[in-house]
């Protein structure tokens, strides 16, 4: 991993001294930009057709997986409360609450007694030690899971279920014969505050997801996912290679022939990241895990191999690049040839046109969905807003994670008391880049000038993204502070 790092800085170091090597690299990065812009339509043409269901179960038995890591206790207890009341026979399910590597008796020990209220139901387990973040307490559940159950469930601790989930997940199955379902994630009183930032979200379920349906090859998502136990058994369980345990779980899934199906029904609800740093830390997590599990099964998804025909291999990359940018590049080319009077030069013009193409990326996919699922236009303008925010840090991951930086497993925070409004550094300091260039630096090329422009939009998309989840934590203050009570 350090010699692919220091390898591809020292390639990057020399493009930018010699523009001549960088025009190279920015040209291979826009034919990648438009790759992928290209092939996202392109999947929606390859219809698959009417899938076959090759499994069914006429009364599933559920194993439902709880992990948590110094959550806060009565959101946990709040989840499980919804996961008991569930209109499926009590016989017929089970949930494991699995807390890994929390020090702090005092968030932990209120689950294990509100756990230990209801033998039989609930199995509470408590490890310190725990290696391989979420992937590696889902499968010290998966031990623990009972024997007869066929499909395990994963929930995250903030999610609280409809009564009525295992129910639709059984008729999932059912209906579609699939080994694998996954719902998608919603997030409670976005209508109140914050419908930019859930539309934005929405974006991945209401294209990927939907659109990778078809192929039955839809990649999990960590939550709200029903998994065949016979299925997760022969893939080898849950592995925490990358930090996007669950995408890494779906490409192993899908390439040993199981198939999965996304199942357009909202079924429960959690909490969105409650300020802008928090999202920016997932998002980094959700790409970088993304481009992780990409190469390391690279060969896997692009290789005529295993059970993946041309439909499903090209529905997975789109899953997997849905946030992928490879905008860091030419814009820290441009920045380095303008500061040293090359900005002239076609490369400068190419890493410019590199820029733009990835704006363009942004405006279509985002404000296309928008128009498609009826929002208003402040509704679509505020999710725009959300991506543009968002940019550096897809920037960022997409880069960390090709040149193999080591990444950590980060759990977004749901307590409302670490919600640091403040923005990061790195919109700052792009803004102030942007502002510095467009004022001491002299050039004719409009495109250029169009690219400096584009760099100013992540500061004051931030903010405004920022202030809306100011006014989500305000709309949901109530119901956290029933829930701390």
């Amino acid at each position: 991993m350090k010699l692919r790092l220091v390898t591809i800085c020292a390639i990057l170091v020399l493009s930018a001294a010699v523009p001549a090597v960088g025009l190279v690299i920015c040209t291979v990065i826009i034919a990648i930009q438009i790759g992928l812009m290209g092939l996202r339509p392109l999947v929606v043409c390859l219809r698959a057709g009417v899938p076959s269901g090759r499994q069914e179960f006429a009364s599933p038995c559920f194993s439902v997986h709880v992990a948590t890591h110094a959550e806060p206790p009565q959101l946990v207890i709040q989840t499980l409360r919804a996961l008991l009341d569930q209109d499926w026979r009590s016989d017929g399910y089970e949930i494991i609450v699995m807390d890994n590597n929390t020090a702090d008796p005092a968030l932990w020990t209120p689950v294990a007694t509100f756990c230990a209220a209801h033998p039989g139901r609930i199995t509470f387990l408590h490890r310190m030690g725990v290696r391989g973040a979420k992937a590696g307490a889902l499968n010290i559940a998966l031990a623990h899971t009972r024997a007869d159950a066929t499909h395990v469930v994963t929930v995250d601790a903030d999610y609280v279920v409809n009564r009525d989930f295992l129910s639709r997940a059984a008729e999932a199955l059912h209906r579609t014969g699939a080994d694998y379902v996954q719902f998608p994630q919603s997030y409670v009183s976005t209508g109140i505050a914050a419908p930019g930032v859930d539309a934005e979200l929405e974006e991945y379920f209401h294209t990927n997801a939907a659109v990778a349906d078809d192929a039955e090859a839809v990649l999990l998502t960590g939550t709200l996912c029903v998994i065949s136990k016979p299925a997760l058994g022969a893939v080898g369980g849950w592995s925490g290679a990358t930090t996007t345990e669950d995408a890494d779980l779906g490409v192993r899934l899908c390439h040993a022939g199981f198939s999965g199906r996304f199942i357009n029904r909202v079924v429960g609800k959690g909490l969105l990241p409650l300020s802008q740093r928090d999202l920016e830390k997932q998002r980094y997590r959700w790409c970088s895990g993304n481009v992780q599990t990409l190469l390391r099964h690279g060969r896997m998804i692009l290789a005529p191999s295993g059970d993946l025909n041309l439909h499903k291999r090209l529905v997975i990359l789109t899953q997997l690049t849905a946030w992928f940018s490879l905008a860091l590049v030419p814009c820290a080319f441009l920045t380095v040839w303008l500061l040293t009077g090359q900005g002239q030069t076609a490369a400068a013009t190419l890493a410019a046109g590199a820029i733009l193409l990835s704006l363009s990326d942004i405006v279509t996919r985002v404000v296309a969905r928008g128009v498609r699922d009826g929002h208003a236009l402040p509704v679509i303008l505020h999710a725009l807003a959300c991506r543009i925010a968002l940019a550096p840090q897809s920037a960022k991951a997409t880069f960390d994670a090709l040149t193999g930086c080591r990444l950590k497993f980060v759990v977004t925070d749901k307590s409302g008391g670490k919600g640091d409004s403040s923005l990061s550094a790195c919109h700052l300091m792009i803004f102030l880049t942007a502002v510095l260039l467009l004022l001491g630096v002299q050039t004719t090329e409009p495109l250029i000038r169009a690219a400096l422009l584009v760099l100013l939009l992540p500061l004051p998309a931030a903010l405004l993204t920022d202030r809306s989840l100011r006014a989500y934590r305000a709309a949901i203050a109530p119901p956290l502070t029933e829930v701390s009570a």
